[in-house]
């Protein structure tokens, strides 16, 4: 497989990339099909495309595939937009603001379930989400999914709305660990990955995460989160349906591996920089939380988690009100994932 790196870190980069139209889709030669896969390695999106390389599961399915990587959250979209990738990961409700806004783009397969955590210093006081009314409260984005979900189901299941109802400070996710440690915040939310290291420490303590607080508040925990997306425009360029079908046989494959092959996660885990005692927790968190269920039902289940978003926080804050069932393909043989 290979790998070009690009860094898109500045918006001049951006706009010179609007401007040529991005590197055009090469078609290789001996039949392969060409797509670009970009994906942030430093937000933990690497072990899917290392397994397909390593294992050649690209020549397996008959695929070229061109790594593309991108530093910060909504650069793949402008890579989207540009034509200069193909297929990328991406929360729901950005993908939905993305096809309003006139990218054409579609979901077909689900990346990654819900997984953050709610982590305060070892020796606080606060047992549970009800304990941060209040308080002051860490977190990396107020326009962020997983934020607005904090205040819709923690306003259904506990009455209150974190937004409006406790000090909201915000931070990178490793200067929220920093603050936690120094008391200035009182709780935080926080990447698992980021917060792997300073729980297993007794730095920090968990006292909940996304999918539980999710599931206190009615709603189904299996509601679409990070969802793998293609351009409609390979799909123009690919219009053979089996092309897409063998590309999400490509990737269940590529988890199947993830998913029984330990020794796959010792390689990984060094190159992310996990400690290597660490790498056992690493492991068995990413695996519980990657490849979730994809199935047509749970765009209702979204559905209804998008609802009490917009009812909390209003439909500017989250841009859509709807879930189209047009943005979703559905190409996996009929037992689908393998959760």
């Amino acid at each position: 497989m290979k790998t070009i790196l690009r860094s898109f870190a500045l918006f001049l980069g951006l706009v010179a990339l609007a401007s040529c139209g991005g590197k055009k889709e090469v078609e290789p030669a001996g039949g392969a099909i060409p797509f670009r896969l970009a994906i942030s390695p430093s937000s933990g999106q690497g072990a899917l495309p290392y397994v397909i390389a390593k294992f050649h599961l690209d020549t397996k399915y008959g695929f070229a595939v061109e790594q593309v990587d991108f530093a910060a959250p909504g650069q793949q979209y402008m890579l989207a937009r540009t034509d200069a990738a193909d297929v990328f990961p991406g929360n729901f409700a950005e993908v939905q603001r993305q096809r309003k806004a006139g990218i054409g783009i579609k979901s077909f397969r689900a990346f990654e379930s819900y997984s953050n955590q709610i982590v305060v210093p070892a020796g606080s006081d606060i047992r549970s989400f009800a304990d941060i009314k209040g308080r002051r409260f860490g977190q990396f984005g107020t326009t962020m999914v997983d934020w607005l979900i904090l205040r819709a189901a923690g306003k259904r299941a506990y009455g209150f709305d974190i937004e409006k109802d406790a000090t909201a400070i915000g931070g990178a996710p490793p200067l929220l660990n920093q603050m936690l440690s120094r008391g200035s915040i009182d709780a935080a939310i926080q990447f698992r990955s980021v917060a792997l290291s300073p729980v297993a420490t007794g730095q920090l303590r968990v006292v909940g995460d996304i999918p539980q607080l999710i599931k206190q508040a009615g709603f189904d925990p299996n509601a679409y989160y990070l969802l793998w997306n293609v351009t409609d425009k390979w799909l123009e360029r690919h219009p053979d349906p089996n092309a897409i079908r063998k590309l999400d046989a490509m990737f269940a494959e590529a988890y199947r591996i993830l998913a029984t092959n330990d020794q796959v996660w010792e390689e990984i885990g060094k190159q992310v920089g996990v400690k290597p005692e660490l790498i056992p927790a690493f492991r068995d968190g990413t695996r519980k939380a990657e490849n979730p269920p994809y199935r047509p039902e749970l765009i209702a289940a979204t559905q209804r988690l998008l609802d009490a978003i917009v009812a909390t926080t209003g439909p500017a804050a989250v841009g859509v009100t709807r879930v189209d069932p047009d943005a979703f393909l559905f190409p996996a043989e009929p037992e689908g994932s393998s959760k």
